[in-house]
């Protein structure tokens, strides 16, 4: 009898054993699939401030196909490199000043979302809308995406990437001279919660505008899964695969836990309640953390759109409210 309990009990470690190598096997596949930014900018590479377009991917992902962007070109544009603020990779970015008020006018920092780089459209546009109304923009690829240092080509959520944005700020104040009072930050998507962890991070950032971000990291990892068709449980296990193959532990950071750090200081986020990629609800309660925590934060929740469409579908609106919130605070 004896015997076969130990027989029973060995089959039995052995079962649970080979779930949990399955359980954390799947999540090694997920994160792979996820997190892999390989090739990201590669559909992008064609942009450049002077001349983009609205491309037929774009088209698919909600921009209007008859949407004109020649309003927003912006030039002369310099490719500038400079270190991030770990010291690890060479960011690279777009330089555009505005004419010949550059050295007096207000800066922002422009950052897109997961793999997006600054090619893409839905930061060209934005920044063309700033640059137009007289900003400086300086517009960058964080690590492993664009034209900055490849690390290991797998994104970190944040928790790397954040250090680019620093490095960026870094650059504008101590190697271009601006004062810190007039350098703001417009990030989209998962390239808001880098922004809200530069933000916190350096309490000098002066401004920041956040489009269609999420604040529950755990909740969005899940939604992530369930829209890939993966099931929503494996979240943990993805994620910590993931900060095996990163060397960072991916649930270090939270953006609603993060964004108490800018109390005093003015922030503005924005989701199309259309949004088909991140739930506006996500903008929320961001929102709903950021005022219980004293921050100034304005909110605009624009009905219709989708992911980073909203520049093209309220076009108008969106650029006041942009251009207005950064004239208010960075004081241009």
């Amino acid at each position: 009898m004896k015997k076969r309990t130990r027989v029973l009990l060995g089959i039995a470690i052995t079962l649970v054993a080979l779930l949990v190598v399955a359980y954390f096997g799947v999540g090694y596949v997920i994160y792979e699939k996820l997190g892999n930014v390989t090739g990201s900018c590669d559909l992008h590479q064609a942009n450049r401030p002077d001349n983009f377009v609205v491309a037929e991917f774009a088209v698919e992902e909600g921009w209007p196909a008859g949407f004109d962007v020649t309003p927003y070109f912006m030039s002369p544009y310099e490719l500038v490199k400079f270190p991030s603020r770990d010291g690890k990779i060479q960011v690279a970015g777009w330089w555009i000043p505005a004419g010949q008020a550059a050295a007096t006018a207000s800066t922002v920092i422009v950052v897109d979302g997961l793999g997006g780089c600054k090619n893409s459209i839905s930061v060209l546009t934005p920044a063309g809308m700033l640059w137009r109304n007289g900003f400086n923009v300086l517009m960058i690829d964080v690590r492993d995406t664009g034209e900055s240092t490849f690390d290991d080509l797998r994104s970190t959520i944040g928790n790397d990437e954040y250090w680019d944005i620093l490095g960026a700020w870094d650059w504008l104040v101590n190697e271009k001279g601006f004062d810190p009072s007039r350098v703001g930050i417009f990030a989209n998507s998962l390239g808001g919660a880098m922004a809200n962890y530069a933000f916190g991070e350096e309490p000098r950032f002066a401004a920041l505008f956040l489009q269609g971000t999420f604040g529950n990291l755990q909740q969005i990892i899940q939604a992530e899964l369930k829209r890939s068709g993966f099931p929503a449980f494996l979240s943990f296990s993805a994620l910590v695969m993931g900060g095996a193959v990163t060397g960072e532990n991916l649930l270090a950071r939270s953006p609603v836990e993060t964004i108490v750090k800018a109390a005093g200081r003015p922030v503005f986020i924005m989701h199309a309640q259309g949004d088909t990629r991140i739930d506006y609800h996500q903008s929320e309660q961001l929102a709903a953390a950021a005022q219980a925590a004293g921050v100034k934060v304005t909110t605009w929740f624009p009905e219709g759109g989708d992911h980073m469409t909203t520049p093209a579908v309220h076009t108008q609106e969106f650029e006041q409210r942009l251009v207005g919130f950064f004239r208010e605070t960075l004081g241009q």
